[in-house]
């Protein structure tokens, strides 16, 4: 993808834009420690001459995405590479793994122990762990396409 803005343009908006940590730690149990630090600036992470790794700078509710990737000027232009990916290589499947199993779990607990009497409780536990399935996967994909959207504005790429 190509950005408006020259080179020196693009490393002066990483500098500006961008509270200096390497991107992990914030998407780590370790992020308490820099819970009172700046969050004035957009991104959390390291760059340097030609690539960046970057994840939102937040106090208490994390991205999990870490966007990476490498810029360089080509025919005059500045040619910018990145890809958005989960800190964790299998931390996708593990989203959707975890939520299926415990619902097939619960529910062959449930199917094992069914008693008549409690009818309406087996519905009402199912329709809130879907909720609660439905709610993080929009939350996630909402998180993801906000750091995206914010990383395109900002650096103008086209």
């Amino acid at each position: 993808m190509q950005s408006n803005l020259t080179l020196a343009e693009f490393r002066n908006r990483l500098t500006n834009f961008t509270k200096i940590g390497h991107p992990k730690l914030k998407l780590s149990p370790f992020a308490v420690f820099s819970m009172f630090g700046d969050s004035s600036k957009t991104f959390y992470g390291l760059f340097d001459d030609n690539t960046f790794s970057l994840t939102s700078n937040f106090r208490t509710d994390p991205t999990y995405y870490i966007l990476r990737g490498s810029y360089k000027t080509v025919n005059g232009k500045l040619e910018v590479q990145y890809e958005l990916a989960p800190r964790h290589k299998y931390q996708l499947y593990w989203w959707i793994f975890i939520p299926v199993l415990g619902f097939v779990v619960f529910n062959s607990i449930l199917l094992s122990t069914y008693n008549e009497s409690i009818s309406e409780l087996p519905l009402i536990i199912n329709m809130f762990l879907i909720f609660m399935v439905t709610y993080a996967y929009i939350n996630i994909n909402t998180k993801r396409k906000k750091l995206e959207k914010n990383f395109m504005k900002i650096f103008e790429i086209t």
